[in-house]
This record gives structure tokens, sequence and C-alpha cells, in this order.
């Protein structure tokens, strides 16, 4: 198993612990866990910078497979593709996203364009040369700024909404040490979470929808809203997991999410997220290999079955002639 180099515990190298309940709550336990039950032993190795030795630590063990569950390298999300792509050179079988679905999906820009172009509406975005004066004319407000690269909403905090250029202007200078900076139209309506997975056959394996209440401070996914309980209770905000919806929004999400999910090559499983307005459906991104603890608030693992989606993703690996 394949993990950030954060969280590998030299103690712990197997995942097995369950004392510490918050660090169970990781994926890398619930995927643990989930593969010992279907018959599997499981050997953890950290992701590091340095490749040739994180290499042979992981091909001492001569796996069978590799469950890839790394989202950075050295704190670098547009590097998580690398050790995939080294995988697919030594025919080491691997679980999650092709090397070509990762990059694509974690440019945001480079996402939306390829959705754009196969008919579904994305939100107008530039990005921002930080070498450059930053001129604002041809900018819409209010709009979004965030990261070109990241996930789970990383970067992304309440100022982040920003309505004319005074409010622009800090954002690019906190923004200098993430990368190049994607500013990007504002999208009103309800935030709408697909847990997808295929290959040739897409299905579309729960519905979510993030809440933000009136009284809430934000209305959209800031890093916060996504991921800090205490921040959700203090506004009110919650994961509606599983969200129904009515039958002809269902219809036109579960349609885009499909043309998304193609258009970008995604061939494991991911995370779409959309805004719903009246008739649109916006597409915002996709995080392939996406959040797979058994505890994910966006997932409905309980209607799913866990060890069963697991055994898919396997599966699927398999059926993508890995093995």
């Amino acid at each position: 198993m394949l993990v950030d180099e954060g969280l590998f515990n030299s103690r712990d190298p197997h995942f097995e612990r369950k004392r510490r309940r918050p660090r169970f709550q990781l994926a890398e336990y619930s995927v643990a866990d989930a593969l010992r039950h279907l018959g599997h032993d499981v050997f953890g190795v950290p992701a590091k910078a340095e490749i040739a030795p994180t290499l042979e630590r992981l091909t001492s063990h001569r796996p069978d497979f590799v469950f890839n569950l790394v989202e950075h390298v050295d704190g670098m999300r547009e590097y998580d593709a690398l050790f995939v792509q080294i995988l697919g050179l030594l025919a080491i079988p691997y679980s999650g996203a092709s090397p070509d679905a990762l990059q694509l999906a974690r440019n945001k820009h480079l996402a939306k364009l390829a959705v754009a172009k196969a008919g579904i509406d994305v939100p107008h975005g530039v990005l921002l040369d930080r070498r450059a004066p930053l001129r604002t004319p041809g900018l819409t407000f209010p709009a979004i700024v965030k990261p070109l690269y990241g996930d789970g909403s990383d970067g992304v905090t309440s100022k982040s909404l920003v309505r004319d250029r005074a409010a622009l202007l800090p954002q690019v200078a906190r923004l200098q040490g993430h990368g190049p900076i994607l500013f990007e139209e504002y999208i009103e309506g309800r935030e709408i979470i697909l847990t997808m997975s295929g290959t040739k056959n897409i299905t579309v394996d729960s519905i979510c929808e993030l809440v933000f209440p009136p009284r809430a401070a934000v209305k959209f996914a800031t890093f916060k809203a996504k991921f800090d309980r205490q921040y959700r209770r203090r506004f009110g905000i919650f994961y509606r997991t599983p969200t129904r919806l009515d039958p002809s929004t269902h219809a036109r999400v579960v349609s885009a999410g499909k043309i998304a999910y193609r258009a970008l090559r995604i061939d494991a499983y991911a995370k779409l997220e959309f805004r719903v307005d009246g008739d649109r459906a916006v597409f915002l991104e996709a995080n392939p290999n996406s959040q797979l603890s058994r505890f994910a608030n966006s997932t409905d693992f309980v209607s799913i079955g866990y060890e069963k989606f697991v055994r898919k993703i396997l599966r699927m690996a398999m059926e993508r002639g890995r093995y």
C-alpha cells in the first residue's frame, strides 16, 4: 500500500492499530482493514521524494499489486502521478487512476477546458500571472481565487470569494506559495458531490450535498467547510449523505457527471463536484483516487458496502489489463 509520507508511521507500518480513532479514520487504515478482510497481506510504504529507496522498499515486498493512496509527493499535489508512471513502467499492477487522468484532473483549469469541450457547463476562468502586473479589465466579479493545482479545496478559505480588485489583491498575495493561481467565476447554487467509479461501465455510486444554511459564513466549499467538523457545527453546515434529487435534476447531474468522467479519462474511481442552479449543472472539479475512508462524509459507504467498493477497485485494475 503506497501512502503519503506524512501519514506513514514506522511504529505501525502495516496500518493495524486502531486505538486512536482519529487516525483510524484515515483512508489508509480503512483500506488496509478492508484488504485484510478480503484475504490480502498489507505492507505500507511511504512515497518519498527520494524515488530510488522508495521503489527498493516497495519491490522488496514482491507485491501482487500496489494499492495507490498517494495524494502528493514532497507536498506537491501535481506530482501524485509520478509513482503511478513508474509502477506502469515496472509492470507492477496498481489501483486507481492512470497518470493521464491524475495529471489532467489536478490542473483545475485544463480539466475544465476538457469538460467544456465535451459539452458540460463550467465556470469561466483565467490564470493569473504572478510575475506580471495584475490587470483586472476583463475579469468578472464575483469570483473564486484558488491554487491551480490542489485537491479537497486546498488553499480555499472564506476570503477566496472576491467581489472586486481590492479583495483580489490580498488573495493573490496569500497564494504566492501555492504555485499558479486560478481566477474563476463564482457559481451560485447547490453543492453536489458525486462518487463515481468504472472503466467502461461508469456508475454513480453515491450522491451527496454539502448544505450551507442561511447563517453559514460561506456558501461554497472551503477547506474548513469540507474537513473541519467543529467549523461545520458552528455554522450549521452539513453533508446530506445520501442526497435524493428530484428526477429531472438527478438525470441532469448524472448525465453531466458521466460525460465529465469520460472527458477527464478517469478509469477507476473519483469524486466530481457540481454546482446545481435551476436547469444548470456546472462542473467544478474532479478528484480521482478520492477519499476512501470508511468514515468519509461525502460518500454513502453504508449503502454501497465498503469492502465491496474496495473489491471493485481491485477488479477494475484487473479489467484494465494491469495484471
